[in-house]
């Protein structure tokens, strides 16, 4: 990494001064809930190099259980016809904490990987992990095999709390729960926050807390380790800014909001924080995404949030039963993973009425606990292609920026990981000797406002899925009808982009399209196969350096199909 990186100026928001007041230093820690007062969270912003936080702020992640306790009876959790108090919840938690304890020999610092489809238990199995001073790993249900025991080769965990299905893929001999054999625990669970416990509180908030999984350039899957500040850190600012505060919301405060997306996504873990500090109802789809189902749970439930990718809310847009259902509940529409336009900024808000300008673009990534920057409905409208301000402990630069002002985006925020797990020359790839995290994203900053033109990295990003090019196309070199292959990202109107392949056939060669899509799907993450193909017999378009022109391999892909 350069040491002479030209940069422009830095964002530093400023702490509105509506909510500033004078706070006492942080109360010393502890382990049981009886010893805990109302903890008064700060918006005042200080330095502590090299990085920009909350003077007054939570140092471990099982604090937030403690936060949280107030909201007792409420619910917390809710899929199909289950519905888990806060007290079920912290029950459950205390419950499975001493199952992982007692019976698996879990102990601070080993390593919990999650590998299960979104269910309370998934989210109780977090928790516990956490409260036993364990790092949590959640992992992609999406993998394929291959991927699945490379993360067990890289985290090495103790335990593996999976469903029937992911399990299947983990290599026998590995220590495993089913949540099935989960679920009666946390049913039978009793006694409410009190059953929490003993917590793993002890210890530095730069401790690792969570590995989240990503696929960066080189295909398989590289463990972001987030610290317990990382987590905190992103949710505190994000409660900051939207004057949510926990000691600051009255007894009765709650909300309900609806995650479609997985769990183990950052945007997922977000969306559950904030839920947890806020005294939400968070609802959980059963099985895979149905937009029918979607429109289902906002009318039965009241939603009044829904975090998405922009193609799911396409989808939802486009089901029939949508002007049957009573959609008037839902109030905020916060949306990541790929560009809103304008028109689908504009459907949103005519199909969510009450939503006004509360349709957001959010802007992050997991090495950097998630979001950076965000847009409102109101900014996308006047500065289309904008993803918004950076949030307050977020600092941003452009480096070497062009004539046009445009550059690769670096950010540099508390939130962001310490790095890959027992990958430091990846580490030292992404983030520099200034503690600043080089995005892979191109873009620019005009009045504090971020707008991201392009990406430096090779890397396609699916329905909100990093998939690097290089790693498909190592997969396809191997299959011996090919003879060289490229794998670019072509606009897709709901996913944002789709994987093309662009293949060149050895001669006699027989494969086709439907042999390789099976090939591929062999051996790679379903969302990681290629949708688009062109098989051809001539050579493909090259760069003087003798490298494939994905610029205008992008330009003249046949949009029919190979």
């Amino acid at each position: 990494m350069s040491s002479s990186v030209r940069r422009a100026s830095g964002i530093r928001a400023s702490v509105s001064a509506a909510m500033s007041r004078e706070y006492s230093s942080a109360q010393p820690m502890t382990c049981r809930l009886s010893a805990m007062s109302r903890f008064e969270w700060g918006d005042e912003v200080v330095r502590e190099d090299p990085f920009l936080v909350y003077a007054q702020r939570r140092r471990r992640l099982p604090q937030l259980l403690l936060d949280a306790a107030r909201w007792g009876g409420k619910v917390h959790l809710v899929q199909g016809e289950r519905e888990l108090t806060f007290d079920d919840t912290f029950a459950a938690i205390g419950a499975v904490a001493r199952h992982l304890r007692e019976d698996h020999g879990v102990r601070p610092g080993d390593r919990v990987l999650i590998l299960a489809a979104n269910s309370p238990e998934w989210v109780v199995s977090l928790w516990a992990g956490l409260a036993v001073g364990a790092i949590v790993a959640p992992g992609n249900g999406w993998w394929s095999e291959e991927e699945v025991e490379h993360a067990l080769r890289l985290v090495e965990p103790t335990l593996v709390i999976g469903d029937a299905r992911r399990l299947e893929k983990v290599a026998a001999g590995t220590p495993t729960i089913d949540v099935a054999t989960l679920r009666p625990i946390v049913d039978g669970a009793t006694g409410g926050a009190a059953a929490l416990g003993e917590l793993a509180l002890e210890g530095d908030e730069t401790d690792p807390a969570l590995i989240v999984f990503t696929a960066g350039t080189t295909g398989l899957p590289k463990g972001a380790t987030l610290a317990h500040r990382s987590w905190i850190a992103t949710m505190h600012q994000s409660l900051a800014v939207s004057r949510r505060l926990p000691h600051t919301l009255p007894d009765d405060a709650g909300f309900v909001s609806l995650l479609t997306g997985p769990l183990f996504h950052i945007g997922g873990l977000q969306a559950l924080g904030l839920a947890l500090l806020g005294g939400g109802k968070l609802c959980f789809l059963e099985g895979r995404f149905d937009p029918g189902q979607v429109l289902e749970v906002i009318e039965r439930h009241r939603v009044e949030v829904w975090g998405a990718i922009p193609t799911m809310t396409i989808r939802v847009l486009e089901h029939p039963s949508i002007g049957e259902r009573d959609l008037s509940s839902m109030r905020s529409v916060p949306l990541g993973g790929a560009p809103v336009s304008p028109e689908l900024l504009e459907r949103i808000q005519q199909a969510f009425p009450n939503t006004r300008r509360r349709v957001t673009n959010v802007y992050g990534m997991t090495e950097t606990s998630g979001t950076l920057a965000a847009a409102s409905g109101r900014l996308m409208a006047e500065h289309p292609g904008t993803t918004g301000a950076p949030l307050p402990l977020v600092e941003l630069v452009i480096a070497e920026p062009d004539a046009d002002g445009v550059g690769e985006v670096l950010a540099r925020t508390p939130g962001q990981m310490l790095g890959y797990w027992r990958d430091d020359e990846a580490t030292a790839g992404i983030i520099d000797a200034d503690h600043f995290v080089h995005t892979g994203d191109l873009g620019r900053l005009v009045d504090g406002r971020l707008s991201i033109t392009g990406r430096s990295k090779d890397i396609v990003i699916r329905g909100g899925e990093n998939i690097a090019a290089p790693h498909v196309e190592s997969v396809l070199h191997e299959h011996p009808d090919v003879a060289d292959v490229a794998v670019v990202g072509l606009p897709h109107p709901d996913l944002g982009e789709e994987v093309a392949a662009a293949v060149r056939l050895r001669p006699g060669a027989t494969a086709d399209v439907e042999a390789l899509t099976a090939y591929a799907r062999e051996r790679l993450a379903s969302f990681s196969v290629p949708s688009a193909w062109w098989l051809s017999d001539d050579e493909l378009p090259m760069t003087d350096a003798g490298k494939a022109d994905k610029k205008r391999l992008r330009a003249i892909f046949p949009r029919d199909g190979a």
